[in-house]
C-alpha cells in the first residue's frame, strides 16, 4: 500500500475540499469545494502526475486540466456519470451543473493565473430545490439522476430530457445529506438528519423502508451524510448511527432490511462510505478455495479512514491522522486499487493498493451474471468485452473495434429513450376487518392475499459473511368495527324458533328491497324468512326430536380457520341421517309448532377472489395535470354515512357508498350506490363501477351521468379493465366478457377457467392487442392471445416453471418502451407480468446440461413462433438474435449455417436444388442480407469466436461480394 499527499491539489491553498470523484476510464478526477470570495469552484485534474511520479516531475504533463467557477456557492458535490461522458456538480447555490467536455481548446481562466489545458461547457443548469444541495447520485446506466438537498427532498432528474423531473421524494423531516442507488437499478436509498435511512422503490418511487432505529441517538453534527450500496447489491452501509453511545457504519442487509450487524471502531461520527465499484475475489490459502467479498472505504470526523472487507471481522487498514480536519469525500478508481479522500482542511489523499493486498475483481460478465442470479436482471446491457486472443486476419480486429463503438453508441440512445416507469395500481391486501357478535366472540373477515410478484431478494445460495435470521415483520392491518353483528344463522336456530313459538322477538325494521348492500343483507333475509312462515296453510308440530327422511336436510359447510381458498370445487356430503337434530324451544301448549323447511342454498364455484376496494380508495383520471395542480381523481367512500343517528343494520336508513370526481378538493360530481363498490376504472372518456350486486355502471366521466343502465353480470367482478371505449370485465366464475361502448356491442363472452384452474397465482390482466386481439396474462407469466378464427386460445409466454430450468440470459426480456408499445407486442405484453424480471431467489432443478440446452432451444423456436403470430419484426428480430447468440455459444455451427444459407439464398448458399423463385429477400418486413451482417458480428461479439471465425469469413465475403456485384 502506497499514501501520498500531493500539495499540488488544492484550492486557492486552504479553501476546503468538499468532494471528489474519479473518472471512469481512470485518466482525470474531479474535486469541488469553495472558490474564490465564498463562491464553488470544480477543478478537473490529470491523474497520471499523482500516481507516477515520472509525470509529475515532468513539466510538460498538465496537472490541472480544467478549472470551472461558474457557482455562485461553496460546490458540495461532484460526480462522473458512468459512462464518463457527464460531470455532475452541486452546491449551496441551489442548482446542479452538468458539464461536458467541448471540442475547443482551452484558455486563461479570467481573473486568475491558471489556464486551462482543456475546455468543458455547462450542458444544462438544473433548479428545483430551495436549499443548499448536500449530495448528488447517477443511477446505473445514467438513465437517472438523483440529488439531495436541506430543504428535505430527494428530486430525480430524467437525463434524457434535462431538465424534466421525474418525481420529488418527500418524506424525510430533515436535511437529506446523501443518497446512493441499489447497484442494479431497483431501489435509491437516502439519510437525512431526521434520524431516519429511506429505501425508495424506482417502479413507483414509493417508500420500501424507513429505517430509524440504529440512529435514534443520533444528533445533526456532520456536515454530509453519504451512504454506499455494495457492488452485489447485498449491503447498504450508512454514515452517521450509534451503537452503544459509540458511532458506527450501519450494514443493512436487502433481504428483510435487517440492521443487526455494524462497523465499529472509529471514535467520532462516520461521514462518507464508499464501497470498491467492483466484487473481489482471493484463494484462501487454508482451504483453497476462492472467496468472493467487498471491500468498503469509511470516513470520519475523527479524521481517519477505515477499509473493510465483508470477509473480516476486522479492517484491513485504518490510516488515523490522515488529516487535520473531517473527512468529507471518497472515491475510488475503476480497477479498485486507487482510493481518493478529501477533507474540510482543503487537501487530497491518494491510497494505492497492490492485487496482493486488494483482490483480483470479477470480470464485467461475471458481475452481470450474478446479478442476474441474485434479481434477474443487470444494470449493465452492453456487449461483453471481446476475449484477447490470436486472430487471423485483421478484419476481425477491425470489426471488433467498431462494434465495440457502435455498441456504446447504441446503450446511450437506449438509455435516452428509456421512459418513466409507471406507478402500478394494486387492490389493498394489508388490512382484516375484526367485528363481534352479541356474545362478545371476535370475527375477522379474511382478505385475499395474491402471490407476491417481483420478488428481488437476493438468492441463498450465493455465500457472503453476512447473513440474516430476522424475519420481516407482518403489516397486516386489522380494522376493529365496533358495531355488533348478528351471526349469519340458518332459519332452523333454536333462537328462532323459540321467537315463532312463543312471544314473538321484535325483528329490525325492514328495508326495502332495491336496498341490498352488505349491512342490509341479514334483516332482508330475516324479514323473508318470517313472510314465508305468516303464508304456511297449516303448522304440523315438531313430535320429537327426530327427523322424516325425507325432510329436506341443510348443508352444513365447516371451513376451517385462516385464509380461504381461492376455489373449492369438492362437494360436501350431507351430514348423517342419524345425527342429532339442533334443540327445538318449547312453546305454549295450546300453540302448535311450526315445521320450519331450509331450502339448500346452491354453492356458487368461484375460480378467481372477488374485487375489493378499500374503505376509502383514489384512482387517478388519465390526462395531463393542468398547471402546477394534480390531476383529478375518482375517489369511492364505502360504507358512506349520511345523516346523524343509527346507521346500519336494524335501521331504517341503508348505507350508502359513494363515487365523486374531485381535483384541487373541488367536486365536479357525486354519485350514491346502495351496494358495496369492489371496482373501479376511468379513462378520459367513461368510468366504470362495479359492484357486490353484479352491476357494473357506465358513466360519463367528465358529467357523472349514466350512460347506460347498469349492466347486470353473470357473476361477482374479479377485474376490472378500461381502454377507452372498450370494457373489460372478469367475473369470480372465469367468465370473460367484453364490450366496446361506443357501438353498444359486445365483442367476446367466454369462460376461461380452463386457462386458470390447473396454474399457480390467478389473472394478471387483460388487454386488446394489436388488431383487437384480447390477451389474457397470468401471474405466472403465461400470456394467452384469442385466434379468432380457431377460436382457441394460443400460448404466447412460458410458466416459470419451464424458465427456471433454461439458461437464464437467454429468458430475460429486453427493454419496454411504453411510449409505443405497437413497435414490440409481444415484449409489451409479457413486460406486464412480473414474472420475466423478478428474482431468481428459488432453487434451480438438477437437470443436465444437454436437456437445459435443448429446452432452452425450445422455448427460442416458441418465442418466434410467438412474435410471428402476432406480425411483430422487431419481436421477431430480437428473439431470431437470441437463438443466434445461442447458438454461437453452443458452437452449432451446423443449424448455423442453415440459418445462414437461407439469409445468403440458394444462389450463394449451393443449393441448387432449391427454387430460386420460391425464396423470398425479406422476412417479416426485414432484409435478410442486413440481418446476416448483424447476426456476423455476434460471432466477434463471442468469447469463442475463434472457434467460429472461419465460418464468419465465409458468409463475409459472400455478403461483401453480394454487394459489389450490385454496385
Amino acid at each position: 500500500m502506497q499514501l501520498l499527499k500531493p500539495e499540488w491539489v488544492n484550492h486557492d491553498g486552504d479553501k476546503a475540499i468538499f468532494s471528489v470523484d474519479l473518472h471512469p476510464d481512470g485518466s482525470r478526477f474531479a474535486t469541488g469545494g469553495q472558490g474564490q470570495d465564498s463562491s464553488g469552484r470544480v477543478v478537473i485534474w490529470n491523474l497520471k502526475p499523482v500516481v507516477y511520479e515520472k509525470f509529475e516531475e515532468d513539466e510538460k504533463v498538465p496537472r490541472l486540466l480544467c478549472q470551472l467557477d461558474q457557482h455562485l456557492g461553496c460546490v458540495n458535490c461532484v460526480r462522473w456519470s458512468h459512462a464518463g461522458r457527464y460531470l455532475a456538480s452541486a452546491g449551496d447555490d441551489k442548482v446542479i451543473i452538468i458539464w461536458q467536455q467541448s471540442r475547443l481548446g482551452g484558455g486563461a481562466v479570467f481573473g486568475s493565473n491558471v489556464v486551462n489545458v482543456e475546455s468543458w461547457r455547462s450542458v444544462t443548469t438544473l433548479r428545483g430545490h430551495n436549499g443548499d444541495i448536500l449530495d448528488v447520485a447517477w443511477s446505473p446506466g445514467d438513465v437517472w439522476l438523483a440529488s439531495a438537498s436541506v430543504d428535505n427532498n430527494v428530486i430525480i432528474w430524467n437525463t434524457a430530457k434535462w431538465p424534466e423531473q421525474v418525481r420529488v421524494l418527500r418524506g424525510h423531516t430533515g436535511l437529506v445529506k446523501g443518497v446512493t442507488w441499489d447497484p442494479v437499478g431497483r431501489y435509491l436509498a437516502s439519510q437525512a438528519d431526521d434520524k431516519s435511512l429511506r429505501i425508495w422503490r424506482t417502479a413507483d418511487w414509493g417508500t420500501e423502508e424507513k429505517i430509524i432505529e440504529p440512529f435514534t441517538e443520533c444528533g445533526g453534527t456532520t456536515t454530509v451524510l453519504r451512504p454506499s450500496w455494495s457492488p452485489d447489491g447485498q449491503y447498504l452501509v450508512s454514515a452517521h448511527a450509534m451503537n452503544n453511545g459509540g458511532p458506527t457504519a450501519q450494514i443493512v442487509e436487502r433481504d428483510g432490511w435487517n440492521t443487526d450487524k455494524d462497523f465499529v471502531g472509529h471514535r467520532k461520527p462516520i461521514t462518507c462510505v464508499r464501497f470498491n465499484p467492483n466484487i473481489l475475489k482471493k484463494t484462501d490459502s487454508k482451504t483453497g478455495k476462492s472467496v468472493q467479498y467487498c471491500c468498503v472505504a469509511i470516513g470520519s470526523r475523527d479524521r481517519s479512514i477505515s477499509i473493510w472487507f465483508t470477509s473480516l471481522k476486522r479492517p484491513l487498514v485504518v490510516i488515523h491522522d490522515i488529516f487535520e480536519d473531517s473527512v468529507l469525500d471518497l472515491s475510488w478508481s475503476n480497477c479498485g486499487r486507487c482510493l481518493m479522500a478529501v477533507s474540510k482542511d482543503g487537501t487530497l489523499a491518494f491510497i494505492n493498493f497492490s492485487m496482493n493486498e486488494i483482490g483480483h475483481p470479477l470480470s464485467e460478465d461475471e458481475t452481470n451474471n450474478l446479478h442476474i442470479k441474485l434479481y434477474g436482471k443487470s444494470a449493465v446491457t452492453s456487449a461483453s468485452s471481446v476475449n484477447p486472443a490470436i486472430i487471423e486476419n485483421a478484419e476481425i480486429l477491425r470489426l471488433k473495434e467498431e462494434e465495440s463503438e457502435k455498441a456504446k453508441a447504441a446503450s446511450s440512445r437506449e438509455f435516452s429513450q428509456r421512459p418513466t416507469p409507471a406507478t402500478p395500481q394494486r387492490a389493498p391486501i394489508n388490512k382484516q376487518i375484526e367485528t363481534r357478535t352479541a356474545d362478545g366472540k371476535r370475527r375477522i373477515t379474511p382478505m385475499f392475499i395474491p402471490p407476491t410478484e417481483g420478488v428481488d431478494s437476493p438468492s441463498k445460495s450465493y455465500e457472503a459473511s453476512f447473513s440474516s435470521s430476522q424475519q420481516e415483520k407482518s403489516k397486516i392491518v386489522v380494522e376493529k368495527v365496533d358495531q355488533i353483528v348478528e351471526p349469519n344463522v340458518s332459519s332452523t336456530r333454536n333462537t328462532f324458533c323459540g321467537s315463532l313459538s312463543g312471544t314473538p322477538s321484535k325483528l329490525p325494521a325492514p328495508l326495502p328491497e332495491e336496498f341490498n348492500g352488505m349491512p342490509a343483507a341479514l334483516p332482508a333475509r330475516l324479514e323473508r324468512s318470517e313472510k314465508a312462515l305468516e303464508t304456511q296453510g297449516s303448522c304440523t308440530p315438531i313430535a320429537s326430536g327426530k327427523r322424516k327422511h325425507d325432510d329436506p336436510q341443510p348443508i352444513v359447510v365447516k371451513r376451517k380457520r385462516g385464509r380461504p381458498a381461492m376455489y373449492d370445487r369438492t362437494p360436501v356430503a350431507p351430514p348423517s341421517r342419524a345425527s342429532t337434530p339442533p334443540p327445538v324451544a318449547q312453546g305454549p301448549p295450546s300453540r302448535p309448532q311450526p315445521v320450519v323447511t331450509t331450502v339448500q342454498p346452491v354453492d356458487v364455484i368461484h375460480i378467481l377472489p372477488e374485487a375489493s376496494l378499500s374503505k376509502s380508495a383514489r384512482i387517478q383520471i388519465p390526462g395531463e395535470p393542468s398547471g402546477d395542480s394534480p390531476g383529478p381523481l375518482l375517489v369511492v367512500e364505502n360504507d358512506h354515512r349520511v345523516g346523524s343517528g343509527n346507521v346500519g343494520v336494524g335501521s331504517s336508513v341503508p348505507n350508502l357508498h359513494r363515487v365523486t370526481r374531485e381535483q384541487v378538493n373541488l367536486v365536479s360530481w357525486v354519485l350514491f350506490f346502495t351496494s358495496q363498490v369492489t371496482a373501479a376504472s376511468a379513462t378520459t372518456k367513461i368510468a366504470t363501477i362495479s359492484c357486490r350486486d353484479k352491476t357494473l355502471h357506465i358513466v360519463d366521466i367528465k358529467t357523472g351521468e349514466m350512460m347506460l343502465p347498469p349492466l347486470q353480470l353473470p357473476g361477482r367482478a374479479s377485474q376490472l379493465f378500461l381502454e377507452e371505449d372498450i370494457v373489460i370485465v372478469l367475473t369470480t366464475d372465469a367468465t370473460l366478457i367484453i364490450w366496446d361502448i361506443s357501438k353498444k356491442k359486445r365483442l367476446l363472452s367466454e369462460s376461461i377457467r380452463y386457462l386458470v384452474e390447473g396454474r399457480s397465482g390467478g389473472v394478471k390482466s387483460v388487454s386488446l392487442a394489436l388488431k383487437g386481439t384480447p390477451v389474457v396474462l397470468l401471474t405466472s407469466g403465461e400470456a394467452f392471445a384469442r385466434c379468432q378464427e380457431l377460436e382457441a386460445w394460443l400460448l404466447l409466454g412460458e410458466s416459470s416453471s419451464v424458465r427456471r430450468v433454461l439458461q437464464p440470459e437467454y429468458t430475460m426480456l429486453p427493454q419496454c418502451y411504453q411510449s409505443n408499445p405497437s413497435l414490440q407486442p409481444l415484449n409489451s405484453l409479457l413486460h406486464q407480468t412480473a414474472a420475466y424480471s423478478g428474482s431468481s431467489r428459488v432453487s434451480r432443478p438438477l437437470i443436465s446440461d444437454d436437456v437445459r440446452q435443448s429446452m432452452t432451444e425450445v422455448y427460442l423456436d416458441r418465442m418466434l413462433t410467438s412474435a410471428r403470430y402476432l406480425h411483430s419484426s422487431q419481436d421477431y428480430k430480437f428473439w431470431l438474435k437470441r437463438k443466434v447468440q445461442f447458438l454461437i455459444k453452443e458452437g452449432q455451427e451446423r443449424k448455423l449455417r442453415v440459418i445462414f444459407d437461407d439469409f445468403l439464398g440458394p444462389r450463394h448458399s449451393g443449393h441448387a436444388h432449391t427454387d430460386e423463385g420460391a425464396w423470398s429477400p425479406n422476412i417479416m418486413d426485414m432484409d435478410k442480407k442486413s440481418l446476416l451482417e448483424e447476426f456476423l458480428r455476434e460471432i466477434l461479439l463471442a468469447e469463442n469466436s475463434l472457434q467460429l471465425q472461419r465460418l464468419y469469413s465465409e458468409y463475409k465475403s459472400q455478403v461483401d461480394g453480394d454487394v459489389v456485384e450490385n454496385i
